[in-house]
């Protein structure tokens, strides 16, 4: 939620006012040259008079100093050059100079606190005023005070058009023109400056479950973090949303600018009060160097923005420079996405099937259903690489609800041919799980599709048993439906034993990286050991993943775990392949 414009500029009624767009034509059309000037004699505004008077096209002006445009105001800019702070009362004491052929009067402005932050500069050519009978402004009485409220609606309508409305930071019209700028002056200079893209964590969160109101509160507050956070010259801006951009001009040290970041995080990652409410907010920040990571603002801009989304991806409240190596892997990353979208279209994925099976006589105990992509041109594409992209980019529902109706349409003709299907597992992506029509979505395949919801087993990974409370209402309706659910990969998060005690959970699946390290590793064996007690005494079964080798799978029934998968007892196979293990004749895999 956006704030309104201030009341001064609502409306043409209101005590009188006149509208945005009314003051903008009184300044183009008026005779006055007007222009304003930064808190170091940069011109960041220029009617067409200004330009007529002192000669040179608005877009020479803008940026130049006012030295350069006026030479008889360089003993004044020197002399606040040396001036600790920018005080108006040495500016207000100022005699007209000469502008061209124009009278150039200087005031100094105000920002809505009432800190200096610039100069107003008008120009008027007096002998046409006077044979034009045009009264010039800004001498004396009542005059003075009209060419006051002039200089100060003026103020505001700049502040208006170069400020964002909510937090009163910059917005992406003062950002394009100070880049520009300070790429100009870097270039001359041989400096290097630093661009902080900063995104907040978890904003939607706040502004779902407390509303707009605390997050536009929100927004504020940490906007005035950033600010108290930057030195004189820096400049924060809101590109909208909960995104900001922190121009850092001269940072040619790295230490420094790692110190300031760590600041301004330390800063934001602090607790705040919303109401009622206390949040602990955190962001996560991508930084691009000028001209290491780019030298054009669009791509300084991209190149903090893919920083800031990989500090994101790992783990937020964190930050990280820009690096060439990132831009590869955002391009394949890019590549991946339009493929992805392209191998749904065409039909390009397959699902393999991998056997598991019974460790005491090696039959057939259950089929895992696994996902490939059949690439045209760089063959198959293991789900290690695209899996993350597809969830990242939104596609792994459609993705996992394919994969799940396509094994459940194969298992239903394996049994309508007589053929053995004990268990069929299907991989679900944490994402997926959290859709709310998940369960319904599950109902709906099974029902499509005919295939026994007693025979079907979800996997999971640990990572969504975290909250109980919502996987203890999902696996209940799951179970509902008569559906098996498998912990997939144990042993690699972060499951207590009170988790799972709490979960209706039919099956523990054993990750092969402790697996692979039998029978000699010790923290394997007791690892393994330790998992397979724990599943007996809650009533789950256990399987182990990539079990290899002989001595893996004796040990592992030692311990009397039940099943086993691996490339000992079959690789995953197509479904034509599979068919004639799952004769109840061949049922027998090793």
């Amino acid at each position: 939620m956006e704030k309104a414009l201030p009341e001064s500029v609502q409306g043409p009624y209101l005590s009188g006012q006149l509208s945005p767009h009314e003051w903008q034509q009184l300044f183009e059309l008026t005779p006055l040259g007007i222009g304003i000037f930064d808190r170091e004699f940069r011109c960041r505004y220029a009617n067409e008079a200004f330009a007529g008077f002192s000669g040179l096209p608005i877009a020479e002006l803008l940026g130049s100093k006012l030295s350069d445009i006026s030479p008889s105001q360089a003993p004044l800019i020197n002399q606040q050059a040396g001036q600790a702070a920018f005080r108006p009362s040495s500016i207000g004491a100022l005699h007209p100079h000469k502008i061209g052929h124009g009278h150039a009067i200087c005031s100094p402005m105000q920002d809505e606190h009432g800190a200096p932050d610039g100069l107003l500069v008008i120009v008027h050519d007096f002998a046409r005023a006077s044979d034009q009978h045009i009264t010039p402004i800004g001498l004396q009485g009542t005059a003075s005070r009209q060419f006051e409220q002039l200089c100060q609606a003026q103020a505001r309508l700049h502040h208006l058009a170069y400020h964002d409305a909510l937090t009163s930071l910059g917005n992406r019209s003062l950002l394009q023109e100070r880049l520009e700028l300070e790429l100009k002056t870097a270039q001359l200079n041989q400096q290097k400056f630093a661009l902080l893209f900063i995104d907040l964590d978890g904003f939607k969160q706040i502004n779902d479950t407390l509303g707009h109101r605390a997050g536009d509160q929100l927004l504020r507050l940490l906007a005035e973090r950033i600010r108290r956070c930057l030195g004189q010259r820096d400049l924060a801006v809101r590109l909208g949303g909960d995104e900001f951009l922190v121009l850092l001009p001269c940072m040619d040290r790295q230490p420094t600018l790692t110190v300031l970041v760590e600041q301004l995080q330390l800063s934001l990652h602090a607790p705040a009060e919303l109401g009622h409410d206390r949040v602990t907010p955190s962001a996560s920040i991508g930084i691009a160097l000028y001209p290491d990571h780019g030298q054009s603002p669009d791509r300084l801009i991209s190149a903090a923005s893919n920083a800031m989304r990989e500090a994101k991806r790992r783990g937020r409240n964190g930050y990280l420079f820009y690096s060439h190596r990132m831009a590869e892997q955002m391009r394949e990353r890019m590549v991946l996405e339009q493929g992805l979208l392209k191998a749904m279209e065409q039909q390009q994925f397959r699902v393999l099937y991998q056997p598991m099976a019974d460790l005491a006589n090696n039959r057939l105990s259950g089929l895992e259903a696994l996902l490939r992509w059949q690439h045209p041109s760089e063959g198959m594409i293991s789900p290690a690489r695209f899996i993350p992209v597809a969830e990242q980019c939104g596609l792994i529902e459609q993705i996992g609800e394919w994969v799940m109706r396509t094994a459940c349409q194969q298992g239903q003709r394996w049994l309508a041919q007589g053929l053995t299907v004990p268990r069929l597992s299907v991989n679900v992506s944490v994402r997926e799980m959290q859709s709310p029509d998940y369960v319904e979505r599950v109902t709906a395949i099974l029902a499509e599709t005919g295939f026994p919801a007693e025979r079907l087993e979800i996997e999971v990974t640990e990572s969504i048993i975290q909250s109980v409370d919502q996987s203890l209402r999902l696996f209940t309706r799951l179970k509902a439906l008569g559906v098996q659910i498998a912990i997939d990969d144990f042993g690699t998060g972060f499951s207590s034993l009170s988790l799972l005690k709490s979960l209706p959970i039919d099956r523990i699946k054993i990750d092969r990286t402790f697996v692979q390290a039998l029978p000699d590793d010790k923290h394997s064996r007791e690892l393994c050991r330790t998992i397979v007690h724990l599943a007996d005494s809650l009533g789950m079964a256990v399987t182990a993943e990539g079990i290899e080798t002989q001595s893996q799978r004796q040990f592992l029934q030692s311990l009397r775990c039940e099943e086993g998968q691996g490339y000992l007892f079959s690789h995953p196979l197509s479904k034509s392949h599979l068919a004639t293990k799952l004769t109840p004749h061949c049922s027998a895999l090793c």
